[in-house]
């Protein structure tokens, strides 16, 4: 079926509902559970994290929807917690600790919103774990505090909802109970998770979070309300040209002419799939293609920066284990449909080379490329003479640039080494404090 044939097709049922009859329903895949190696976040000061996460399946109640959902967490950003409504701002200094709300913030938009776009929660841990350890159970007291410390932390401060059918009357307390937390929050208590991490200049971070900032200042201004559409203006719209306005990629249409805007539908999976394609698949080998894409031609002359290169890793996240609450079946949300043909095998993958998913295996895949690069680098012939001095100047800038990026692979190497040399040492230091104060070395750990 072609395109047009399709968009017809939405035209005459437009919405969540007619979304989601494009795609075949999650069906449980075996996944390996691929987590963020602790190191990355020493590393790297600023990055985004588009992440794809299931869909809601509570025990008891309703269903969230098939396509899931999507989220974005940006280390380096900031909850404001001095502004009346959400905003972001810097974070003070920069810190490897994920559970301190100075590391950075999760950003999430939520269909019930009406004076805002997003709200965001402040650190890490809180936006994917909530409070739980590895090994709590979930059960309904912790989830109630769960809830209280989001509304303590005034994430919803200023925030207004759009009448909920049957709870008109509903309190903050209540409406984080019953639709935020597992959405905007405390991602695992009920979803798995598929996340892009990809490192940021500092000035495309303000980036994004000018746009964010400008979205929320407008609805919270009175100008007009938030209305969330399935198909016209949802969360991967928000997210998606958020990241947009950092150059990354080009934006989608929101809310164009009806028919133009379906060919604009933004799907959760897909997009976490884009992004990790493009961290690690771009043809950085082309000079001729990279001159010819006229944003990351930009990126890379005006920037010195492409999207693809080292650190743009993808991880995946079980829903929390011990649970009471939640169906705890690890999902692989990707769908299979007319949008998204081929996207489960890219996210498998993805998820199972690690090339794409382990910091070391990252850096040497880049390593390789970059020497590739520079091997096959000829001087200038009579071709070259003949395109121009235009295209001799972009031939000298692009290798240029591919030998600053080599450079700097061997100082992240540098820097790795002595990251593994002050960790063995604190071990050491910990291995002796335990012999000392007990007075027998640590049993050892079995395979």
């Amino acid at each position: 079926m072609n395109r047009i044939a399709l968009a017809l097709m939405l035209a005459l049922a437009p919405g969540c509902a007619a979304i989601d009859q494009l795609f075949v329903p999650p069906t449980d895949q075996v996944v390996v559970t691929v987590r963020p190696d602790p190191i990355y976040e020493e590393l790297v000061d600023t990055y985004v994290e588009m992440c794809a996460v299931s869909q809601y399946r509570p025990v008891k109640g309703v269903l969230g929807g098939t396509p899931g959902h999507a989220v974005m967490y940006l280390k380096g950003a900031c909850f404001d917690e001095d502004a009346g409504y959400p905003r972001l701002r810097r974070c003070k200094g920069n810190t490897a600790d994920r559970s301190s709300p100075e590391h950075g913030a999760g950003v999430s938009v939520n269909k019930w919103f009406k004076n805002v776009n997003w709200v965001a929660t402040p650190g890490k841990k809180l936006f994917f774990d909530g409070d739980l350890g590895p090994y709590d159970m979930l059960d309904q007291a912790h989830y109630d505090r769960t809830v209280q410390k989001a509304v303590d932390l005034g994430m919803y401060k200023g925030v207004e909802i759009h009448p909920i059918p049957g709870k008109e009357d509903i309190s903050t307390a209540e409406f984080v109970a019953y639709d935020s937390i597992g959405t905007d929050f405390a991602l695992r208590f009920g979803r798995s998770a598929f996340c892009t991490r990809l490192p940021l200049w500092p000035e495309q971070l303000a980036q994004v979070m000018d746009y964010l900032n400008s979205l929320n200042d407008e609805y919270h201004s009175g100008k007009q309300e938030y209305n969330w559409s399935g198909y016209a203006d949802n969360c991967v719209h928000t997210l998606h040209n958020a990241v947009a306005a950092a150059g990354i990629w080009k934006p989608k249409s929101v809310r164009a002419v009806k028919l133009r805007q379906l060919f604009n539908i933004a799907v959760p999976a897909n997009t976490f799939i884009d992004l990790a394609y493009l961290a690690n698949r771009y043809p950085i080998e082309n000079l001729n293609k990279i001159r010819r894409d006229e944003l990351q031609w930009h990126n890379l002359t005006e920037r010195d920066w492409l999207p693809s290169g080292p650190g743009g890793l993808v991880k995946s996240l079980a829903v929390h284990q011990e649970n009471e609450l939640y169906d705890t079946k690890f999902r692989m949300l990707v769908q299979e449909g007319w949008f998204t043909a081929g996207n489960v095998k890219k996210a498998r993958k993805l998820l199972v080379d690690g090339r794409y998913a382990q910091l070391d295996a990252n850096l040497h895949y880049f390593r390789q490329r970059y020497d590739r690069i520079l091997e096959k680098r000829k001087p200038n012939n009579w071709v070259d003479k003949l395109r121009g001095e235009d295209y001799r100047n972009d031939k000298a800038a692009y290798y240029a640039y591919i030998e600053r990026r080599r450079k700097r692979l061997d100082e992240l190497f540098d820097e790795l080494a002595e990251l593994d040399k002050k960790r063995a040492r604190l071990l050491e230091r910990a291995r002796a404090d335990w012999e000392k104060e007990m007075g027998r070395p640590p049993a050892p750990v079995s395979p």
